[in-house]
């Protein structure tokens, strides 16, 4: 409809507070949807470091030493192409502390991606929550595999003990190994289940290549706590070094 001639239509006033705090919503708004883009790709990265390959099984030989235990070598028990995951934690003041190889994938809550060593095979570890459990923080090492898995010597020597594992009791063992190279030490290998019929007291054992045994399932009696990172349902060998007394 068409204004009457000589009369204007009063301008509308704008409002400088109404102005800011639609100004300040937009902002507001603007802040909220980066931060949700943060955490969308904070969690996207978090899950996928979780089941990342703890090694590359294509640079690792069979005897790939995971950690040193007051200077021994310590190979994987299980073959690099079966290992789910690897995490340390502690299981009591008489053991060792071990110095992992490779990535603590632990060391930064936030990143999750501190590298404390390089090495050709990718290791890659997680320092787990010690959970009530006293001693060091690397004292104890689980290497995750399915149940059934193959269960190898970490270290060259002789077997001195067999004896029934105490959370599995009768449905694995652990095996006591005293290593050539450092014979004031033992070596332990628990969870293994369906020992191998030539392992016994004063068998002599080689890294990488002696069959122990196999991974024993223990994941509905323990509900492992490496089930956290990885995949799987957590079963695992824990290996673990001692002095003699």
């Amino acid at each position: 409809m068409p204004r009457p001639a000589g009369r204007r239509v009063p301008r509308r006033t704008r409002d400088p507070k109404v102005y800011r705090r639609r100004r300040l919503l937009a902002v507001g708004l603007a802040v909220l949807a980066a931060l949700a883009v943060v955490v969308a790709a904070f969690a996207q990265t978090s899950g996928a470091e979780n089941q990342a390959l703890p090694i590359d099984p294509n640079s690792a030989e069979t005897d790939t030493v995971l950690a040193e235990a007051a200077g021994l070598p310590i190979s994987s028990p299980v073959r690099p192409e079966e290992i789910t995951g690897l995490g340390y934690h502690p299981e009591g003041e008489s053991l060792i502390e071990m110095s992992p190889r490779g990535e603590n994938l632990s060391a930064n809550v936030f990143l999750g991606l501190v590298t404390t060593g390089s090495t050709p095979e990718k290791l890659r570890y997680h320092v787990m929550p010690p959970a009530s459990r006293l001693g060091s923080r690397t004292g104890a090492l689980d290497v995750g595999a399915e149940a059934g898995t193959t269960v190898y010597s970490p270290v060259n020597g002789t077997v001195v003990a067999i004896r029934p594992d105490p959370v599995l009791q009768d449905g694995a063992k652990v095996v006591e190994i005293k290593p050539v190279d450092a014979p004031d030490l033992r070596v332990s290998v628990s969870l293994v289940g369906d020992i191998d019929a030539e392992v016994g007291p004063k068998a002599p054992v080689t890294a990488g290549i002696t069959a122990l045994g196999s991974v024993a399932d223990s994941a509905e009696v323990l509900k492992p706590q490496l089930a956290e990172y990885t995949s799987g349902s957590g079963n695992h060998v824990t290996v673990s070094a001692s002095r003699v007394d």
